[in-house]
């Protein structure tokens, strides 16, 4: 399956593009032309309700980043975004009553209202951790990750105050040239070119208040992010659906019968029952999603073999190599040299690294 029909089963609110022709017009650059070239309506930045791909639209940033020739353009543009165009998980975050609650609601439904990312939080020693990533295809998405994690920081600043300056960022991106402005605008303890990202949250700050909390709204922006969660209808669909499912976990070492479950709102037995008519189970389907995107990342972008591996989720290189040895019979590395794919030539072969 080609790279777009992966991306382009995962959108994003588009409101996530509010402002962002009048920014790059800051620039003097008209991006119009770009959006409709990639195939996204520029005048859907407006709505909080349309939808779009999140792969175009990382492709449309990383664009921007590059005809502006500034590799801090997410996080600019994250840093005079418009509050609550994202609707209702934007002012779900906006009126949470305490830090706790701000990264819990994010957490839940992060994954819903943009469909490719993966959220989690965990409780590490004297910490409360939120872990994110997003799909595997979405190769380049450095832009997109600043303009997330700006948005993210620059909320928490302003609802829960200075004392957030203690949490630490690890993020996926490599280093920019100027580490500085990065750290002064999203976090003092920033940390670059790492598995997965990650906001480490000390514990003691998990009460901070938010002078500006709306109870009821909170609430309601809850139930409302909700009802974005995919539902399982008809059977043609569901194979799809579950794809969707695996597809924005990639990156967990395991993904359980129960997290899915939930996740659609029904039962363990019901779901085993489901993927039983389509004579497959959790784990074969992972494992085919796998070979394909793996087969897709090594001989269509410049990804290492190590890169790639944890990318969809496997706990070392060496784990990944056995697979793809079990699916064609050779490693990544010789498989990217013999492979005549359409963009082979342009593939740099930085695999031995693993």
């Amino acid at each position: 399956m080609p790279g777009d029909a992966f991306s382009d089963r995962y959108s994003i609110v588009s409101g996530m593009g509010a402002g962002l022709v009048e920014f790059a017009q800051g620039y003097g650059l008209d991006i119009r032309p770009e959006c409709r070239r990639i195939g996204i309506e520029p005048t859907l930045f407006s709505s909080m309700v349309e939808r779009v791909s999140l792969g175009r639209f990382c492709a449309l940033l990383e664009y921007c980043a590059d005809a502006t020739k500034d590799e801090a353009f997410g996080l600019k543009f994250g840093l005079q975004y418009k509050a609550g165009s994202t609707g209702p998980f934007g002012y779900g975050l906006m009126a949470a009553p305490t830090l706790e609650h701000f990264l819990r609601f994010q957490a839940e439904h992060m994954q819903y209202s943009a469909q490719t990312s993966y959220g989690r939080l965990e409780v590490e020693e004297n910490y409360l951790v939120y872990r994110w990533t997003f799909a595997p295809v979405i190769v380049k998405r450095d832009q997109f990750v600043d303009l997330g994690i700006t948005l993210v920081m620059r909320h928490i600043r302003h609802l829960f105050g200075a004392r957030t300056a203690a949490i630490e960022v690890e993020l996926e991106r490599k280093p920019p040239s100027d580490l500085r402005f990065y750290r002064e605008n999203i976090a003092s303890h920033l940390t670059f070119d790492c598995r997965i990202n990650s906001m480490w949250v000390p514990s003691g700050l998990l009460s901070l208040t938010n002078p500006n909390a709306d109870p009821k709204l909170f609430e309601l922006m809850d139930l409302q992010c909700r009802q974005l969660r995919p539902e399982l209808t008809e059977e043609a669909d569901f194979r799809e659906e579950m794809e969707r499912f695996i597809l924005s976990r990639m990156s967990e070492d395991e993904i359980t019968l129960a997290s899915a479950a939930s996740f659609f709102g029904v039962s363990e037995r019901t779901l085993q029952r489901r993927l039983a008519e389509l004579d497959t189970t959790l784990n074969e389907l992972r494992d085919g999603l796998r070979r394909r995107l793996a087969e897709h990342l090594m001989t269509q972008t410049a990804l290492s073999a190590t890169e790639v591996s944890y990318r969809l989720g496997y706990s070392a290189p060496s784990v990944f190599t056995r697979s793809f040895h079990r699916w064609f019979g050779t490693t990544p590395r010789e498989y990217r040299s013999t492979s005549r794919g359409p963009d082979l030539t342009k593939v740099k072969d930085s695999a031995s690294r693993s």
